[in-house]
């Protein structure tokens, strides 16, 4: 088992940005990357070097089986409590982790197989989550692997495994939301009302991001994406005059009100989701060239079938 507090000694020691998830050898085993010279994360890169990628099917018309991996099956205890911390694996409780992980997925696809399942689809992230993120839906990196789970040599052989079997796999992905590492200036012991010329930015504690960052200088104008309304047609001139500038930030930096109902679509596709998932802009070149690379990368190194796209209406394509 990877010893204590990899998360927080990766995370937490972090007192500025770094480029990315540079190649480290106590992470090896759980990170995409396998550059190690790469420093720049557009450069990171990790394949499987002579390996027989299997083609995606052409029709997903079949049984597909949807797992919450740490609610499904502990195949492996010693990596329950991974971070060794006292608030992140307890089977009694539904606000911590069970254990389910990738060897659990492995010694179940008989039992998959045998009712006529064809695809898996395994909601939530893979990849780093908080200690007790046993929904895995706020990553905290985008290229190391939730060690909770199993490392990359454990999902490459289950991968394999699937296509074997001729059976398919599909990821989560949760494109422009991470974690909760984000305040707001004067309110972080409060909700942040949303703001169309957004807020400033805070760290919360010591922990980063270590591929994207907050910015607090302000530009009087920003090319903004495309909105809807409830009705699913483009918003009004009333919306689009109120968005105009934007601080040079990787995040949406507007508020964090509620994720649904009580406020219009269009101040959801911009607000911190549910208050307790930071936004990346993934409508602005650069934060969308590095969620594209890392989505490559992760194609390139388990050879997966397909993605579902989380909160997929939220994701704003750009103006063409």
């Amino acid at each position: 088992m990877l010893r204590a507090g990899w998360l927080l000694a990766t995370l937490a020691s972090i007192t500025t940005l770094v480029s990315g998830l540079r190649y480290d050898a106590e992470t090896a085993r759980y990170n995409l990357n396998q550059q190690r010279s790469a420093e720049n994360p557009l450069d990171y890169w990790g394949e499987r070097d002579g390996h027989n990628y299997t083609e995606s099917p052409k029709n997903w018309r079949f049984p597909i089986y949807t797992i919450m991996l740490d609610r499904f099956v502990n195949g492996d205890p010693t990596n329950d409590n991974a971070n060794e911390t006292i608030f992140e694996h307890d089977i009694y409780s539904n606000q911590l982790r069970h254990g389910g992980d990738v060897d659990g997925l492995l010694d179940s696809l008989d039992y998959l197989q045998g009712m006529g399942i064809k695809g898996i689809y395994l909601a939530g992230s893979i990849f780093i989550n908080q200690p007790w993120g046993a929904d895995s839906y706020s990553p905290l990196d985008l290229t190391l692997l939730d060690a909770h789970f199993g490392d990359l040599a454990k999902w490459q052989a289950a991968i394999d495994e699937i296509h074997r079997r001729k059976m398919y796999i599909i990821l989560d992905h949760t494109m422009a939301t991470l974690g909760d590492l984000i305040g707001f200036e004067d309110h972080l012991n409060e909700s942040t009302p949303f703001h169309t010329k957004e807020h400033k930015a805070v760290w919360k504690s010591s922990r980063r991001y270590m591929d994207f960052d907050i910015g607090n200088d302000y530009n009087e104008t920003c090319d903004y994406p495309l909105f809807w309304d409830e009705t699913g047609f483009p918003v009004d001139h009333s919306v689009t005059s109120q968005l105009r500038g934007c601080y040079n930030s990787d995040f949406d930096q507007y508020g964090d009100i509620e994720a649904f109902g009580l406020y219009p679509d269009w101040q959801r596709q911009l607000a911190k989701f549910a208050s307790v998932q930071d936004r990346l802009r993934e409508w602005h070149p650069p934060v969308r060239a590095r969620i594209e690379h890392f989505t490559c990368m992760m194609i390139a190194q388990l050879d997966i079938d397909g993605f579902r796209i989380d909160k997929g209406v939220q994701v704003r394509p750009m103006r063409s």
